[in-house]
C-alpha cells in the first residue's frame, strides 16, 4: 500500500485524511491536540474558539458532510453584525446600511455610490481602485477604506482585488437608497445565515473529521522533508517515510523545512505576506452585554478591527449570568502588540463605545496569538503562487488549506480543499499503479 503522510491536525489535514480512507493515511500535529486554528479552549466555565469560527456552508456537499459527522449538532442563526462607527451602529453591510448616521455621511455614501453607476472603467489595479470604483467615494472614505487600511495593515494599493468577489458584497442603487431610508438590508453577502453548535465549541467539527482519519499523531512538529528520498523528519527524532505528502503547513514554512530548493524559489515564498491576530477573549460578570452576533470597528480611535460574542451563538458558551467576548485585534507579524497595554486599551475602547461599563467585572481572561491568521493578497502572490505550488506538486507534495493554498478561505472552502487535495493524492497513486 501507497505510504500517505498528512502534516497538520487542523481542519484541511483531517478533512484531506478523512477523504483518503483506503490509504489509511497518518496525520502529524505538531501541537498536544487537533484543530489548528478550529480549536476551542475551555476556562472559568467559558468556552472560547480562536475568534470568530461560524459555518457558512454554500454547497450540499458539505451540508450532507456535516448532518453525517454530527447529525443534529448543529444549531441555525441568522446573523446579527453590525458596524460602530461616527458614535453610532449600524446594521451590516455598511454600503447598504446607512440610514442613522449624520445626514452628511449618508450624502457622501448615496451621492458617490450613484456617481459609480453607467460609468465605464478600467479594470481596477489594486484593493483601493476597487472599492473607489464599486462603492464611491463616500462608502470608500467612512468605511471601506480605513477599516480595510486598519485591517491589512499596509497601503491598499499594494494590495489586489482578486479575493473580493465573494466576501464583499456589491448593492444595487435600490439597496443603497433604501438603506440610506431606513430600510434595512440583513440579507447580503455570504454570511447571512449559519450554523455553530449547540453545546460546546467549534473543536466538535475537526474532532468529528479525527475518528474517521486514520492515524493520528500529536506533539509531532516537522524539522525538515527530504522530497528526493520522500521523508519527513520531526524534531522529536522520528523519521517517516511517504509516497504522497499532503502538507497544510504555511507554503513559507514548507520552502524552509525542504531540502535543496533553488534560491529563488526559497526567497518567493519568504515574500508570501500575512496578517497576525492577537485574540483575546473575556468574560464579563453581566448578562447581555450585547445583542449582536459580532461588530465592526473601522475607526482608528479603536484598538480592535472586530469584537464578537460567543454566548449569543449559543448559551452553552458560558455560565449563567455572565456575558463572553472575543476581540480582533490585527498586526503585523513582525509587530506584535504588548498584551497588557493593548488588553487596557481594548477595555476602555468597550467602555468609550458603550459595549462595557467601568464597573464590569472581568471574570476570565484568555488570548490566543494568531501568527497566520489572513494571507495577503498582493502582486508578489499573484506572480510567485503557481510556481510555488507547481514545485511541491512536482514532487508529490500537496498543499491544502488557508494557508497551504494561501487562500482566503471559510471553514467549509478548507474543508473543501482538503477533499481536493485527497482527490489529487489518490489520483496521482492510481496512475503510477496503473503504469506500474
Amino acid at each position: 500500500m501507497k505510504r500517505v503522510v498528512v502534516l497538520g491536525g487542523g481542519l484541511a489535514g483531517l478533512s484531506g485524511a478523512f477523504h483518503l480512507p483506503e490509504y489509511e493515511p497518518a496525520v502529524f500535529e505538531k501541537e498536544s491536540e487537533i484543530g489548528g486554528i478550529c480549536r476551542s479552549f475551555r476556562q472559568d466555565g467559558f468556552t472560547f474558539d480562536v475568534t470568530g469560527h461560524l459555518l457558512h456552508l454554500k454547497h450540499d456537499y458539505t451540508k450532507a458532510l456535516i448532518d453525517d459527522l454530527l447529525p443534529g449538532a448543529f444549531a441555525p442563526h441568522e446573523r446579527r453584525a453590525s458596524i460602530y462607527s461616527k458614535g453610532c451602529t449600524t446594521p451590516y453591510p455598511f454600503q447598504a446600511n446607512t440610514h442613522g448616521l449624520p445626514d452628511a455621511v449618508v450624502r457622501d455614501c448615496l451621492l458617490g455610490f450613484i456617481e459609480t453607476l453607467n460609468r465605464d472603467v478600467p479594470a481596477p489595479e489594486n484593493f483601493e481602485e476597487w472599492v473607489l470604483q464599486t462603492f464611491g467615494r463616500g462608502i470608500a472614505a467612512h468605511f471601506m477604506l480605513p477599516f480595510n487600511e486598519k485591517f491589512w495593515r499596509r497601503d491598499l494599493r499594494t494590495v489586489t482585488a482578486d479575493w473580493v468577489s465573494w466576501s464583499i458584497p456589491k448593492p444595487s442603487l435600490e439597496d443603497v437608497v433604501n438603506g440610506a431610508l431606513g430600510i434595512v438590508n440583513r440579507n447580503m453577502g455570504y454570511n447571512p445565515t449559519f450554523r455553530y453548535p449547540k453545546t460546546g465549541g467549534i473543536d466538535c467539527l475537526p474532532r468529528a473529521l479525527a475518528r474517521r482519519a486514520g492515524r493520528i499523531q500529536v506533539d509531532h512538529a516537522v524539522a525538515g522533508i527530504d522530497s528526493r528520498r520522500r521523508r519527513v523528519r520531526f524534531s522529536n527524532g522520528r523519521d517517516e517515510a511517504y509516497d504522497c505528502l499532503l502538507s497544510t503547513l504555511p507554503l513559507p514554512r514548507v520552502f524552509e523545512l525542504l531540502d535543496e530548493v533553488p534560491d529563488s524559489l526559497r526567497s518567493a515564498a519568504r515574500g508570501l505576506q500575512v496578517v497576525s491576530i492577537l485574540n483575546i477573549n473575556i468574560g464579563v460578570g453581566r448578562p447581555g452585554v450585547s445583542d449582536q452576533h459580532w461588530l465592526y470597528f473601522p475607526e482608528s480611535r479603536h484598538v480592535f478591527t472586530r469584537v464578537g460574542f460567543p454566548m449569543n451563538f449559543s448559551d452553552d458558551a458560558g455560565p449563567e449570568g455572565a456575558s463572553s467576548l472575543y476581540i480582533e485585534i490585527t498586526h503585523r507579524p513582525e509587530s506584535p502588540p504588548d498584551l497588557e497595554a493593548v488588553y487596557q486599551r481594548a477595555l476602555a475602547d468597550l467602555v468609550a463605545c458603550g459595549i462595557l461599563t467601568p464597573d464590569d467585572e472581568i471574570l476570565t481572561r484568555h488570548v490566543i496569538p494568531i501568527p497566520h491568521a489572513y494571507v495577503v493578497f498582493d502582486r508578489h502572490r499573484q506572480t510567485h503562487l503557481p510556481d510555488l505550488i507547481q514545485y511541491l506538486e512536482d514532487r508529490d507534495i500537496i498543499v491544502a488549506g488557508r494557508y497551504g493554498d494561501w487562500d482566503y478561505y471559510s471553514m467549509e472552502d478548507t474543508i473543501l480543499s482538503g477533499k481536493r487535495a485527497a482527490e489529487k493524492i489518490a489520483a496521482r497513486i492510481d496512475a503510477v499503479s496503473t503504469i506500474a
